[in-house]
């Protein structure tokens, strides 16, 4: 049998040849609390904070703004709490500043000290984008270089065998018969990993009388967050946070008038996005305008400014929350399986918690397309969750991060009965993933089992959104 276990956007997977076989998706119980321990963080020392001074100038590297690669043997001598470097996945970096920032303590920052750090991250927090989060205190990949005398000369031992080559070769004449020192590099697991071409959105447009679509391809089952920004009638943005944590953007200016909101609309199974303008004008363009593009990689944290536009009570500790945009100015669509971290000054400092916004059709108003609608359980003690949830006044002023993770939609490509198992607030990252699944036309699905724990029936989330799916679908 094939488990793919999801733990708040964390998924890993064991090899099966049976395609028939159930492939379970699990998501925690979020109804018994955090099963993450948290450290009370100083003063000024929020997430907030830590954005703050990332984007004050800082050399938080310590290298003066240079990427260079990092030997094993340099790495481990930033062991120290005043000079702290780690690896994650062959990328270094400078964790000195952060430390103070790290909701889980110094101590726990610190068992990676000085060495790679991927399977102590990945057993904590593998679901967290730390490539953005420490994006400023990138030092550089970790490499390994090594200088072999291939001459062997007498007295000293041949070359190992994996680097002898499978048969004799006999030199032309003019090449000298002795062999030089060779420099061997050996890159990163994550590079030797990377067989596959990066994703590079193609362009191109097409329009009708009345509106005008941008059109995106990424690739099959790229999953992509995307990011519309409005500037004013002409002018508009677009980011495309991809896979290998690498940012796309494309700046417009249009030839003509567009009206906003856009609409947005994807195909995952073949990787195309499509971002649809109605003309302020009616009529047929020459042309659609210029284009600016360029690419970042390890972009940093970028946080926008939301408002609880509506709040619907659901059960007796749950609403339903429609987040508003300042200005209406933002359009933000999150990859399935990925969550956003939602911030809010509470009593002086500002609380940070992670969320997974939900489909629109699983909440019971009209969601606008700029609205993010979030699914929240209030806890007794939860300072977020009971600033977001309060009937009045409605939260203002929250700050919001794109969208975060790595589930890979891939791995489900060959599978067509799939369980999913869910817990309370759990549900949340399953419902846009069984929209998803229903409407999947390659290798379509067989069936779908959802196992929804909840403590009592009027705690079920969604429950009519769910009865009502089995009613029109017996898959």
């Amino acid at each position: 049998m094939n488990f793919i276990t999801q733990i708040h956007q964390q998924s890993t997977a064991t090899p099966c040849n049976n395609q028939q076989d159930v492939t379970i998706l699990l998501t925690p119980n979020t109804n018994l609390g955090n099963p993450r321990n948290k450290t009370a963080l100083k003063p000024g020392h929020s997430l907030m904070d830590w954005i703050r001074l990332g984007n004050s100038g800082a050399d938080l590297a310590g290298t003066g703004g240079r990427v260079r690669p990092v030997s094993h043997a340099e790495l481990a001598e930033h062991n120290k709490a005043g000079d702290m470097w780690m690896a994650i996945r062959g990328k270094v970096y400078n964790v000195t500043s952060y430390l103070d920032f790290h909701p889980g303590g110094v101590d726990e920052l610190t068992r990676g000290a000085g060495k790679d750090a991927t399977s102590l991250f990945d057993e904590v927090h593998a679901w967290v984008n730390y490539e953005s989060l420490l994006a400023k205190c990138f030092v550089g990949p970790l490499r390994n270089t090594t200088v072999l005398n291939l001459g062997s000369p007498k007295g000293t031992m041949p070359p190992p065998a994996f680097l002898k080559p499978p048969t004799p070769v006999t030199p032309p004449a003019d090449t000298p018969k002795t062999a030089s020192a060779v420099s061997i590099v050996s890159s990163s697991s994550e590079d030797s990993a990377a067989k596959t071409l990066p994703v590079v959105p193609r362009f191109d447009w097409i329009q009708k009388t009345a509106e005008v679509s941008f059109i995106f391809y990424t690739r099959a089952l790229c999953n992509p967050a995307v990011i519309v920004e409005h500037v004013n009638n002409l002018e508009f943005n677009v980011r495309f946070f991809l896979e290998g944590n690498v940012l796309h953007r494309y700046r417009f200016q249009a030839s003509n008038n567009l009206q906003w909101p856009c609409t947005v609309r994807q195909s995952l199974e073949t990787g195309k996005v499509e971002i649809v303008f109605n003309k302020l004008l009616p009529g047929l363009w020459t042309n659609y305008g210029t284009m600016e593009y360029d690419q970042k990689e390890n972009y940093e944290l970028e946080l926008n400014e939301y408002d609880v536009a509506t709040r619907i009570e659901i059960t007796h500790d749950s609403c339903v929350l429609l987040l508003r945009p300042k200005n209406n100015s933002i359009l933000q669509l999150t990859p399935i399986g990925h969550h956003i971290s939602v911030s809010a000054p509470i009593e002086g400092e500002f609380v940070t918690r992670s969320y997974t916004p939900v489909p629109a059709n699983a909440v019971p108003t009209d969601c606008p397309p700029t609205f993010i609608p979030l699914l929240v359980k209030t806890y007794p003690h939860g300072a977020l969750s009971r600033h977001l949830t309060r009937p009045v006044p409605l939260a203002t002023s929250l700050q919001l991060s794109q969208p975060s993770g790595n589930f890979a939609l891939a791995k489900l490509k060959h599978h067509n009965r799939i369980a999913l198992l869910a817990a309370g607030s759990g549900i949340t990252p399953m419902l846009a993933l069984l929209n998803y699944l229903l409407e999947r036309t390659s290798n379509r699905m067989e069936s779908i089992s959802l196992l929804y724990f909840n403590k009592t029936e009027p705690d079920i989330w969604c429950r009519e959104m769910l009865d009502n799916l089995c009613e029109k679908d017996k898959r």
